[in-house]
């Protein structure tokens, strides 16, 4: 997996993880919390309610929310670009898109065991 910016690429079928943290606008870290909820959304545009892929976490390690992508995740996807965001829903009913609409590019694998 590439993560350039808030780019990502990854091979197709490939397991990966995606660590996500806050931080407030001094720099300073601002952890997950019991109750809240971060979602990993692929789809092809945002012009569409199609979600290919979504990940839901809701429990965290030292503050942060892992995103776990496994290959059967991605087996369906074509070989070419997508888009994602990460969205935070807090205990409290906030929601934030943390990671605005971004590229997300699923790339071709030769191995398919």
């Amino acid at each position: 997996m590439r993560i350039t910016g808030t780019s990502i690429s990854m091979i197709r079928g490939d397991s990966e993880s995606i660590v996500v943290s806050c931080r407030d606008i001094n720099g300073d870290p601002v952890p997950f919390e019991p109750g809240d909820t971060v979602y990993f959304t692929v789809k092809k545009t945002v012009n569409t309610d199609v979600k290919l892929l979504q990940k839901k976490v809701t429990e965290f390690e030292d503050g942060k929310a892992i995103i776990e992508i496994l290959p059967e995740d991605t087996k369906h996807l074509r070989f070419q670009s997508y888009v994602y965001d990460i969205q935070l829903t807090k205990a409290s009913g906030v929601v934030t898109t943390i990671i605005p609409p971004s590229k997300f590019r699923v790339e071709g694998e030769v191995t398919y065991e």
